[in-house]
């Protein structure tokens, strides 16, 4: 689907604006290919076991002036909170690492980025995350807990995603 998006976007833009999406993960990619004027990792950072070693391995794919743009599950804390859900987080596996804002600036300056910007942070909401006629499935509305929306249903706060953006 997101390559699809990709063409379609591509479709619309001048020519002047050079896009494409490369459809491999960064696992199949050659390492510390410095190519990349922007690389996207959007909902991918808490599935990651190790995710500064994400950070890290983003970082050699950025061109001198690249920049990432991230975005991520996030929860409140201090600096040096993360959550590590114990099972499933809003009914998803593999969840494995939610910092909070402040912990995941920490985590892009210890990887060497720099011109860190906190770009949004929002709640995920009802309206966004919905059943529909093309999408069937479970939506937010199953992943918290009917008696306080404000938490999972397993009892961790409810999804909050941050957008940052950093440069190398």
């Amino acid at each position: 689907l997101y390559v699809v998006q990709s063409l379609f976007a591509h479709r619309y833009l001048p020519e002047s604006v050079p896009s494409w999406v490369i459809p491999f993960s960064i696992e199949q990619l050659p390492e510390a290919i410095p190519a990349f004027n922007s690389v996207f990792s959007m909902g991918v950072l808490y599935h990651r076991r190790s995710p500064l070693d994400h950070l890290f391995e983003i970082r050699s794919l950025l061109a001198p002036e690249g920049e990432l743009i991230l975005e991520t599950l996030v929860v409140n804390g201090s600096e040096g909170y993360s959550l590590l859900p114990k099972g499933r987080y809003a009914k998803m596996r593999n969840t494995w690492f939610i910092p909070s804002c402040l912990t995941l600036e920490a985590w892009l300056k210890r990887c060497g980025y720099r011109g860190i910007n906190l770009v949004d942070v929002s709640s995920t909401t009802f309206e966004e995350q919905r059943s529909t006629e093309w999408m069937h499935f479970d939506s937010l509305r199953t992943f918290l807990d009917p008696k306080d929306p404000t938490k999972t249903i397993e009892g961790y706060p409810a999804p909050k995603r941050a957008i940052f953006v950093a440069s190398r």
